[in-house]
């Protein structure tokens, strides 16, 4: 009968595991500053103040695999983000309907005035080359 006496000895000496606390509330940091003598207004703002500092202490902690994860997914933020502004770039660059109907009609005149003049371009071109062909069949 000893025996199961000694089992339960040995199970009820272990030690028991630590529970985990329980963060303070918004309100006992508050009181604890007031306690501290800080006036309400005070104590809020240092309640913030310190949730401010541990929130940029565990985001730029540099550790874990969220925290690479958070990094490169800023990055491929960052990087689509500059590409989407050099494509609002080009598209701002581009003409619209006015300036494209404007632009053809400048190439149309254009066009109908070389039309014009391209006979007379064409001839002096032929005069030319018949100079030109002329001079060397009598030299040779």
């Amino acid at each position: 009968m000893e025996e199961p006496q000694r089992i339960k000895n040995v199970a009820s000496s272990k030690p028991k595991t630590p529970s985990k606390r329980k963060p303070p509330t918004p309100q006992e940091l508050i009181s604890h500053y007031e306690s501290q003598g800080l006036d309400s207004n005070a104590a809020a703002v240092k309640v913030i103040d310190d949730l401010q500092k541990a929130l940029f202490g565990v985001i730029s902690s540099g550790r874990g695999k969220k925290d690479r994860l958070l990094a490169d997914s800023s990055r491929k933020i960052d990087s689509l983000n500059s590409r989407i502004t050099i494509l609002d770039l080009k598209l701002d660059s581009k003409p619209g309907y006015p300036e494209t109907f404007a632009i053809g009609i400048a190439s149309g005149a254009a066009l109908k005035g070389i039309g014009a003049v391209m006979p007379q371009i064409l001839g002096g071109l032929a005069q030319i080359w018949n100079s030109v062909t002329s001079a060397t069949r009598s030299s040779s």
